[in-house]
């Protein structure tokens, strides 16, 4: 009996060993990967950025499916921004060279274009402080006075936008629905609609004919939780 129980010891230490050795070997592939990610967006930093601001024109050229560049001056949010209206969740999972990437790249809806009234665009919320985990730092009214304004630059023009409405709402709100408005009235009731889920709202009031910027990601305990921070491009 005691030579079945030491074999039986034996036995489930060395499938333990096994089991850590094979969580630790995934964790560390997930650590190295994530890591491997942050360097590949250092590079297109580098690639990007010279004395004169940003030279989109190489990374556009790189990949043509990249339209622009978001940024949340001193924030860790500066990316650039893709757009496949053919494939909608393209960059979901797929790094700027179209590799596999747990970050992704931020995306535009691909329902929008440039002109659309309400820029949608996408990010994940990671724990490493990347993609759009500072959008979290808005549920504070205190960081939307620290970082009132968001850039969006394309080939066409470098804007900035002012933080208007911070709202949690489901992944399936029909905020997400609202990418042109036809008229005012439209307009109108999509933003009150907006200000009853609100965090709360800022000094700026959107007018129809402005255009919108509302950056998007996952937060809270729920699966379908959104946060998102919509801004009026500045006139």
């Amino acid at each position: 009996m005691k030579k079945k129980r030491k074999k039986r010891t034996i036995v489930l230490v060395v499938i333990l060993v096994i089991v850590l050795a094979v969580s630790g070997y995934y964790v560390w592939k997930e650590m190295y990967s994530r890591a491997q990610e942050v360097k590949d967006f250092e590079k297109i930093h580098e690639l990007v950025d010279d004395e004169n601001g940003r030279n989109l024109a190489l990374l556009m050229k790189q990949n043509p499916e990249c339209i622009g560049w978001v940024c949340i001056p001193d924030t860790t949010l500066d990316y650039p921004v893709m757009h496949t209206p053919n494939q909608p969740q393209k960059y979901l999972r797929l790094s700027f060279d179209e590799k596999y990437s747990f970050s992704g790249v931020p995306f535009l809806d691909a329902r929008c274009t440039l002109e659309s009234d309400n820029l949608i665009i996408y990010g994940h919320n990671l724990k490493n402080d990347t993609m759009f985990s500072s959008l979290g730092g808005y549920v504070q009214a205190s960081y939307s006075k620290k970082h009132p304004k968001i850039e969006f630059e394309t080939a066409n023009e470098d804007a900035y936008y002012s933080v208007a409405i911070v709202a949690q709402i489901d992944e399936t709100d029909e905020w997400y629905n609202f990418v042109d408005a036809p008229n005012s009235k439209s307009f109108d009731e999509s933003i009150e609609t907006l200000k009853t889920k609100a965090v709360y709202t800022t000094d700026v009031v959107p007018e129809f004919g402005q255009q919108l910027l509302t950056l998007t990601t996952c937060y809270g305990s729920e699966k379908s939780g959104r946060l998102i921070v919509v801004a009026v491009k500045d006139k």
